[in-house]
Parts: C-alpha cells; sequence; structure tokens
C-alpha cells in the first residue's frame, strides 16, 4: 500500500517539475551553455529534489498531518487549554528553526548583506515570532473570533515599522516572513487547527482549523522589523 502510494506521489511530483526542467534545458541548450560536468551536477540535484519532494510529501501525509490533527483534538479533548497554547508557540518556534526555506534564506542574507547579520540571530529571530503569533492563531480557533482582528492590526503594524526600519531589513522581513509558510511547517501546523476546530462544538472546520498560516507569518516580519529597531538598524 505505501509502496503503491509512493509511486502515486513520485509519478505527482515528477509531473508538477516537468515543466521547470524543460525550462532548464531549454536555457541550458540556448543561453547558459554550462559545462557537460557542472549539467550532470545540475541534473543530479534535481534528480534528488524530486526524490526529496516525493519522500517528504508522503511523510506528511501519512505522519505529520495525522500527529498534528490528534495532538490538536487530544489536547482540547481534554481541556488542556494552557498546554496547547504553549505547545503552540513551542511548536512555532521548533518548525521555524527546522524549517530548510527558512534556513537557506538566512543562510542567503547573511553572505551577501552589507548589515552584519548573521545567520543564527536571523532564524532565532525569525522563529520568536512565528511562534507568538502561532499561539494568537491557536487562541484564535478556540475563542472564535474573527481572523481580521488580528490581519489587520498585524500587516498595519508592519507597515508602520517599516517606514522607520532600514531598507534592507523590510526585505529581508517579508521575504523570512513568506518563507515561514514551507514544507514543514505548513502541514503541521494546519492539521494542528483542524485538529482543534474538529472537537469544538459548533465551528466551521474550514473557518476555525485553517488561517494559522496567515496569521503566523505576520510574527517573522514584525519581529525582523522590531529587532532592527532595536539594534539601531545595525
Amino acid at each position: 500500500m505505501y509502496l503503491k502510494d509512493l509511486k502515486k506521489e513520485f509519478k505527482s511530483t515528477l509531473k508538477s517539475l516537468l515543466p521547470a526542467i524543460v525550462l532548464i534545458l531549454i536555457f541550458q541548450i540556448f543561453l547558459i551553455k554550462m559545462s557537460l560536468n557542472e549539467f550532470i551536477t545540475v541534473i543530479i540535484g534535481l534528480l534528488f529534489t524530486i526524490l526529496g519532494f516525493t519522500l517528504f510529501i508522503q511523510g506528511a501525509k501519512k505522519g505529520l498531518l495525522p500527529l498534528g490533527e490528534n495532538l490538536g483534538s487530544s489536547f482540547i479533548e481534554k481541556r488542556a487549554f494552557f498546554m496547547i497554547l504553549l505547545f503552540a508557540f513551542l511548536l512555532g518556534l521548533t518548525l521555524t528553526i527546522a524549517e530548510p526555506d527558512v534556513r537557506l534564506v538566512a543562510f542567503q542574507i547573511s553572505q551577501i548583506a552589507i548589515l552584519t547579520i548573521s545567520q543564527t540571530e536571523l532564524i532565532f529571530v525569525t522563529s520568536i515570532g512565528l511562534g507568538i503569533f502561532t499561539f494568537l492563531a491557536v487562541l484564535r480557533s478556540m475563542v472564535d473570533f474573527p481572523i481580521h482582528y488580528i490581519l489587520i492590526p498585524g500587516y498595519g503594524t508592519a507597515i508602520i515599522l517599516s517606514l522607520f526600519a532600514d531598507n534592507e531589513f523590510i526585505s529581508n522581513a517579508f521575504d523570512l516572513g513568506a518563507v515561514t509558510t514551507g514544507p514543514m511547517t505548513v502541514p503541521f501546523l494546519i492539521a494542528l487547527g483542524v485538529g482543534i476546530a474538529s472537537v469544538l462544538g459548533g465551528r466551521d472546520r474550514m473557518e476555525s482549523g485553517f488561517g494559522i498560516m496567515a496569521i503566523g507569518s505576520i510574527g517573522p516580519v514584525l519581529a525582523i522589523l522590531i529587532w532592527s529597531l532595536i539594534r539601531g538598524g545595525i
């Protein structure tokens, strides 16, 4: 059964990435013209990418999604409200640290930025921001108040802070906010939200269970902007 699902996922992933692979081949032939040895390395990397996506997506479907839903529903059924809020904060924190997209962007920023920004610093501040706003997103699901009560003030504050922050920090903040919605954080946090909504009576699972990442991604933006102001633009 698992082998059949893995094979199906591999075909789906290959089909999704095929247009990009064809485009790379066209550019290689007519524009880039890398040496054969360099291009073979690129091809090997693409094969690993396809295999990695296949294994990760299948792992998320079989492991992360059911685990997240069961955790959310179990905490609510036991009325461990404080524990689930603490868990939400810690989960947002640790998933961001493990998120490959965040680590990659933080590494690139630390390599090319004019400012003295360390990769570790960027990842830590980003993870704190996502942790706090994951806490708020789960609290919203439990209390059941409209999502725009957080989105509008959150992004409004980010816009105001961007008027005072260094220009380089502004772009970095919004980029890091975007990449926190990556393959590690999205499946688990959304599954957690759906699990919470599934055992809360009278709640729409679609309305209450989703929106966690929309809220969560505000956190890293605000955290980086506030951090830049605290450091005085370095």
